[in-house]
């Protein structure tokens, strides 16, 4: 994992394991490559100082007291998602602009599309599938997640997350619709909903207003169908303003 995904560690680079247990990644950095660990368990941290040489830190990640930033993390957390969110919030404040941290974590933390577009605000994320008998006795899918604190918040290795979010955010009745109109027509038929509501007429803020609802969105690409739909089968009554035809 290390020579893969961090391979341009040198020492002027600090590398930090939180929950490091006995120092399996420390163990696997070159010895040139200045290392801290942290790790809950009195017992673990003194077999990671035996294994590695490398200075450990006892207390939890989230809150012990850390005299070091790194340029990079590494580890692998513990399977549980509050502890997870944490160790990632606790990861953004520590790492410069730039810095990396990689986790193998469970596939299913990134089965939620809130979750992933929640990560996304701070992250740009790739993730990779790795094999589950990694680790012996293991029964659920693993992955790989490299988590880069920059500005671009890209996603590699997710497709439909953002778009099924702001779905799930519209107003109630406008994602009804999306769910059961007919193959072909559901766009228009939220168009057509909205503008009924608003009497049969109204600009692209009202009918985009309308159909968000109370929960606004963070992405636009809906708006855009929104758009395309109004241009194509509405009849545009003044600037930014679109009527229902009269055969709607």
């Amino acid at each position: 994992m290390i020579a893969r995904y961090f391979p341009h560690l040198d020492r002027e680079d600090l590398v930090l394991e939180p929950s490091c247990g006995p120092g399996r990644f420390l163990a696997a950095l070159p010895a040139t490559v200045p290392a801290v660990g942290v790790e809950i368990d009195t017992a673990l941290a003194a077999e990671a100082r035996v294994r590695t040489g490398r200075r450990i830190i006892e207390g939890d990640f989230r809150t012990v007291h850390l005299d070091v930033q790194p340029t990079a993390v590494v580890g692998n957390p513990p399977f549980d998602l509050d502890v997870i969110d944490g160790f990632l919030a606790r990861c953004h404040r520590l790492l410069p602009d730039g810095g990396r941290l990689g986790f193998i974590l469970p596939a299913y933390i990134f089965q939620t599309a809130s979750r992933v577009c929640r990560y996304a605000e701070s992250w740009s994320i790739d993730q990779s599938l790795i094999p589950r008998n990694i680790f012996p006795g293991l029964s659920m899918p693993l992955l790989f997640a490299l988590f880069s604190k920059d500005r671009r918040r890209t996603l590699v290795g997710f497709a439909l997350y953002h778009e099924t979010r702001d779905a799930k955010n519209l107003a109630e009745r406008y994602r009804a619709l999306l769910e059961d109109a007919p193959k072909g027509g559901v766009w228009w038929a939220v168009v057509r909903a909205a503008l009924m509501d608003l009497g049969g007429t109204g600009t692209v803020d009202q009918i985009a207003r309308a159909i968000e609802g109370r929960r606004p969105t963070t992405t636009a690409w809906w708006r855009e169908k929104v758009r395309q739909v109004l241009q194509a089968r509405c009849v545009r009554s003044a600037p930014a303003t679109y009527s229902l035809p009269a055969t709607a």
